[in-house]
């Protein structure tokens, strides 16, 4: 054995590609199962959609009474404004968030 130093680089090079191989396999995998379930939760069925918009309206109900006798008589006249005016609540609520979340950072 003339170069031991070198025997012990090359066997700590080969055990740390068989690892980082073996890493990347295993990662690939895991994004595809991710992958898949996100997939999968996507699609909800009509029932499902029922369920989640009456919970909405509950929810508006609590805070707001006209704006839930708004949406609700949209709900049964004209669906399609009913669906906008519900993602433009919805979007309202998430900058309301936001802006509360940036000021409890500001604070600290």
């Amino acid at each position: 054995m003339k170069y031991p130093m070198m025997l012990v680089c090359a066997l700590v090079a080969s055990m740390s590609l068989s690892v980082i191989a073996e890493t990347a396999t295993t990662g690939t995998a895991t994004t595809t199962a991710k992958t898949e379930k996100a997939a999968k939760h996507g699609q909800l069925t009509q029932a499902e959609k029922e369920a989640r918009i009456n919970k909405t309206l509950e929810q508006i109900k609590a805070k707001d009474e006209a704006l839930y006798k708004e949406l609700v008589a949209l709900r049964e006249k004209d669906p399609a404004a009913f669906n906008a005016k519900l993602r433009e609540w919805r979007k309202q609520q998430m900058q309301a968030a936001k802006a509360t979340k940036a000021a409890k950072a500001e604070k600290k």
